[in-house]
């Protein structure tokens, strides 16, 4: 059963800043654990810690070697925990959060539920809370998904067998609002096991499902848990060694850097003595260095494993009859040639048998690939994308009868590309329900709310990120008959210099029905005017319905992507005609350039990323809950069920034994 802490003060920082140099290990054969430290002595006792991060669903192996061997995949990876297993059975598996949330359509459309089956199956003790874990909301991390194994909701048995931990996260009244720590026996030696997520989360994740939530300092609520669980007071849960779980990570690869850099390196170097391992995720890079610590004579291993279930941390620890750490052996491994678990691999084909059945319906075509964009092989927030702007002209038009006038759509709610090229037997350019759930794959609502022309004007101010954002700026996606152009170089808060609708400026005074999805309606990414927003309506859809049903129009087929830009860099004002007497007009602006500052359009890169569906059958009919007529090859969308604003579908849940 997970230990509820309760945050207290800060303690001393513990952890020195200069890593020592790396040692650079041979590769080890595919499906090894290659041994990182000499035997242990007598009296001394090994364990073993397998984790990883940032799994997101990944229940099919998400890449491939030169060679065509898998790589990940929750079945191999669970292969490889066998393996550790199998060198030590003194092992505790863990994870560091964002299990679920942005994951591929065969997790997604059941909710996540098949990946937290497979965790239960693979033997995952204890994991941290990710800030993905929120996207549902609080309430559906607690209830259904379940943060310490007891019943949930109504009675109702929650997902996972094992506890989510943040120590960081309270509610208004200041008590923890999920188990800050867990202990286990492992070998005979004590493990605690403390968990905390990013304090950015907030801006991560729909204000309006955290409301009452504060996410605390993680590094004053880490040391606050280990303090406790060192104090020598039974009472306290006390444990031998100190594991952090903190879903908070480098932006850089290179130990000095981990070390040192923005709100990770403040864990690294702030984190007490009484941890004895960082291991931890979030940024999906991977690193493997070890920091010095004041007072301690084995330096403290600080690991991340990439992301999507391509590799895992291997952590082993000596641990003497005192209960300290007498040695520290570690590595990131990658997930290849590993025996895939016969339980997990079962989980995984029934979940790819649904997915396969629902995600095979057509829902459009289209002419040519609309992407997101791209800056080389990366997806750039900061730049405007074809895809964005078409999700957005999607929202707007199904909401019409709302009275939408503009839509926007935030790029991280922008996960995948509709790429021409069939990813199954469908045919090119046939768009199927899987690869616009991919692009999609959020299911937030779609809200239609009042701003006035001021506040509008105030949503594209908020494009320039807050100072010390991840990005320091996002890229809306704007619906057609919207523009605007911005001087970046004018001070913050006045970069935008025009904005127009079908060629007329907004009225600063004047109300505009404007539509955004759940998240930013209620102030997400920082678009915080966005929460100020009025009459309100949420008329049944999700952002996914909105798409597929506007996809599915008659009108809509053979749908070629549009390559203008939506905004531009202003240019100088002409100087004024002396002979004019009256007041001119200038026209409106046309999207002829693209701008050049922070902000600039570029040319879109697609990457092919999705798995091959079936053929798509024959039907007619409506797509349930958006009162549009859509073309007939998306009737079997209507075996779709919104419940409580979340896609579900009709098929039982598979949980594992």
């Amino acid at each position: 059963m997970a230990a509820l802490s309760t945050p207290l003060l800060a303690g001393p920082a513990g952890a020195a800043t200069t890593p020592s140099p790396s040692p650079t290990p041979s590769t080890p054969a595919p499906g090894q654990v290659p041994d990182v430290l000499p035997a242990p002595a007598a009296g001394v006792t090994r364990i073993q810690v397998g984790a990883f991060n940032d799994l997101h669903g990944r229940l099919e192996a998400p890449d491939e070697t030169d060679d065509g061997d898998p790589v990940g995949g929750a079945a191999q990876l669970a292969g490889a925990m066998d393996a550790l297993r199998a060198k030590n059975p003194n092992t505790l598996v863990l994870s560091v959060g964002d299990n679920v949330g942005a994951s591929t359509f065969t997790s997604f459309i059941q909710q996540d539920e098949p990946t937290v089956a497979a965790l239960n199956a693979m033997g995952v003790a204890a994991s941290a809370a990710g800030n993905h874990e929120f996207d549902r909301g609080y309430a559906d991390l607690t209830d259904r998904i379940g943060v310490n194994g007891e019943p949930g909701a109504n009675g109702a048995d929650p997902l996972a067998d094992f506890p989510y931990l943040a120590a960081n996260v309270v509610k208004a009244d200041g008590s923890p609002a999920l188990p800050g720590f867990v202990t286990t026996e492992v070998g005979g030696v004590r493990v605690g096991v403390v968990g905390v997520v990013t304090q950015q989360t907030a801006s991560l994740v729909s204000p309006q499902g955290i409301a009452g939530l504060t996410f605390t300092d993680p590094v004053a609520a880490a040391n606050a848990v280990a303090a406790q669980l060192s104090d020598g007071d039974p009472a306290n849960d006390e444990a031998d060694v100190v594991v952090l779980l903190a879903h908070e990570g480098s932006s850089a690869t290179d130990c000095a850097t981990v070390g040192t850099e923005g709100a990770f390196g403040r864990i690294v170097q702030g984190a007490s003595g009484q941890v004895d391992a960082i291991l931890s995720g979030h940024t999906h890079l991977r690193y493997d260095c070890a920091f010095p610590v004041a007072g301690k004579a084995v330096q403290r291993p600080v690991l991340s494993a990439e992301s999507y279930s391509t590799a895992f941390d291997h952590l082993v620890l000596d641990v003497d009859a005192a209960g300290e750490v007498v040695a520290a052996g570690h590595q990131v491994l990658d997930v290849v040639g590993f025996t895939p678990n016969a339980q997990v691999q079962r989980i995984v084909d029934d979940a790819v048998a649904v997915a396969e059945t629902v995600g095979q319906q057509p829902v459009g075509s289209i002419t040519a690939d609309i992407t997101r964009a791209f800056t080389g092989e990366d997806d750039d927030r900061g730049k405007q994308s074809p895809l964005g702007n078409l999700v957005a002209d999607a929202q707007k038009q199904q909401t019409a009868g709302a009275g939408a006038q503009i839509a926007f759509e935030n790029p991280g709610g922008i996960r995948d590309d509709l790429l021409f090229a069939a990813s199954g037997a469908e045919g090119d350019g046939v768009v199927t329900y899987a690869e616009a759930a991919a692009v999609q794959p959020f299911a937030n609502s779609v809200v239609t709310m009042t701003l006035t022309g001021a506040q509008v004007r105030q949503v594209l101010e908020q494009q320039w990120q807050p100072a010390g954002s991840s990005r320091p700026f996002l890229a809306l996606g704007v619906s057609k008959g919207f523009f605007f152009t911005y001087d970046e170089a004018a001070p913050a808060g006045q970069r935008v210099t025009s904005a127009t609708l079908d060629g007329v400026e907004l009225d600063p005074a004047a109300p505009y029905r404007v539509t955004v999805n759940s998240f930013l309606a209620s102030g997400g990414d920082n678009f915080t005017t966005f929460a100020e927003g009025t009459d309100r309506a949420e008329l049944g859809k999700t952002d996914l319905e909105a798409f597929t049903a506007y996809l599915g129009l008659p009108e809509n087929q053979q749908l070629a992507p549009d390559l203008e830009p939506r905004y531009r860099a202003a240019v100088a004002a002409p100087a004024p005609t002396p002979t004019t007497t009256a007041p001119v007009v200038p026209p409106a602006p046309a999207p002829t350039a693209a701008p050049t500052s922070s902000a600039p359009v570029a040319t879109p890169v697609s990457r092919p990323t999705r798995t091959a569906v079936a053929a798509r059958p024959a039907g007619s009919g409506r797509l349930a809950n958006t009162g549009v007529e859509v073309a007939p090859w998306i009737a079997a969308g209507a075996a779709l069920v919104l419940a409580g604003g979340l896609l579900v579908t009709v098929a039982a849940r598979r949980r594992s034994a």
